[in-house]
């Protein structure tokens, strides 16, 4: 069962209250959501995981390694964060996604109109870290953009793609495809994403499909008939500010449509323990208190969210790369008091 918020925070050295009520007893009298259930691996329950968001840095592992940058990624950084996933102790502790953003892509289509991942960052192509990754026992994801252009990079985006993408993506071997929402124009969200729906299931891989048009359209309500998860709020940063407005956004998403297996309400990626060690997306610095973020990731696994942090797992501070997360992060991330309450199959918690 989902807890209440005050069991949640029980598990750690904190006053902080909250009180939540559990929704289990009210699904006999509520409409059922039909969720769609392709056989994407880790996607029954909400996605746990990690992104290289504000995660990786230039010449890592070493001697001369970079402090993190936001949006970049090679197969260097990549492939030493993979090791390091497993030293810092997330798989451990029951993480298993493992996602590029938009990082990845190179600036233009190869000569016959495919995706390719940026040629100097992924010289051998993204097969071979897709396969060190799976080899590992990790789901591989990708972003990609509705529109022409990804949302950062400027990238190309699948708008008129959706096939030759899918199939791209498929041939790789990814597991997870992020679908953004910049440089759409005269597109309808509801319109748009059965396409790329679509497309990724004709290919006959499990993949599982994250929308990302912010909450805009409601896709809680149209969501579950093609993806596994879609962003239920706008883009988080790790303010106490910016993490108040996600909690009120899904916070009024109704009840009934809170969540089941393989539909989920994603509130966007975790920040937790990020300050001056991981890059800032959108220029802002994580600042929060420890127990605001012990709130953050709380909150995020009460709602049944995917729990997908983006943080460094490596300290390149002297230059050479070690696997590392702080010590806060570890007490909140690697806490499976509290992951178990968001690795459950019963309805999402709400604020009372």
């Amino acid at each position: 069962f989902r807890h209440e918020l005050s069991v949640g925070l029980s598990a750690y050295p904190t006053e902080f209250r909250v009180p939540m009520a559990r929704s289990g007893f009210l699904i006999s009298f509520l409409p059922l959501v039909v969720a769609f259930d392709n056989g994407a691996p880790h996607s029954k329950l909400p996605p746990l995981g990690w992104s290289s968001w504000v995660s990786l840095g230039e010449d890592w592992p070493g001697p001369h390694a970079k402090h993190p940058a936001f949006d970049f990624c090679d197969e260097a950084s990549v492939k030493a964060s993979i090791d390091a996933f497993f030293e810092v102790g997330l798989y451990d502790a029951g993480y298993r996604h493992f996602h590029l953003d938009d990082c990845w892509a190179d600036l233009e289509r190869n000569a016959s109109g495919y995706l390719q991942p940026e040629r100097d960052h992924f010289p051998r192509g993204l097969e071979p870290i897709i396969q060190y990754a799976h080899k590992k026992g990790l789901v591989f994801g990708l972003y990609t953009c509705a529109g022409t252009y990804t949302c950062v990079g400027q990238r190309p985006g699948s708008k008129g793609h959706w096939d030759q993408d899918a199939a791209t993506f498929a041939e790789w071997g990814v597991d997870w495809v992020k679908m953004d929402w910049c440089y759409t124009d005269g597109m309808k969200p509801a319109d748009t994403y059965p396409l790329m729906a679509t497309a990724l299931n004709k290919t006959g891989r499990p993949i599982h499909f994250n929308m990302c048009e912010w909450g805009k359209d409601e896709p809680w309500t149209w969501g579950p008939q093609i993806a596994q998860s879609w962003r239920a709020t706008g883009d988080h940063v790790g303010t106490w500010k910016s993490t108040k407005d996600i909690i009120a956004q899904r916070t009024a998403i109704p009840t009934n449509l809170g969540g089941t297996p393989f539909a989920w309400n994603d509130m966007d990626m975790l920040e937790t323990g990020n300050y001056k060690q991981a890059a800032h997306a959108n220029g802002k610095e994580g600042n929060m208190t420890a127990t605001e973020y012990k709130t953050e990731f709380s909150m995020w696994a009460i709602f049944a969210s995917p729990l997908v942090v983006t943080t460094p797992i490596l300290d390149c501070s002297s230059g050479t790369c070690a696997p590392s997360i702080t010590a806060l992060q570890k007490e909140i991330l690697l806490n499976t008091d509290i992951i178990a309450i968001n690795q459950d199959i019963t309805p999402a918690g709400r604020l009372l």
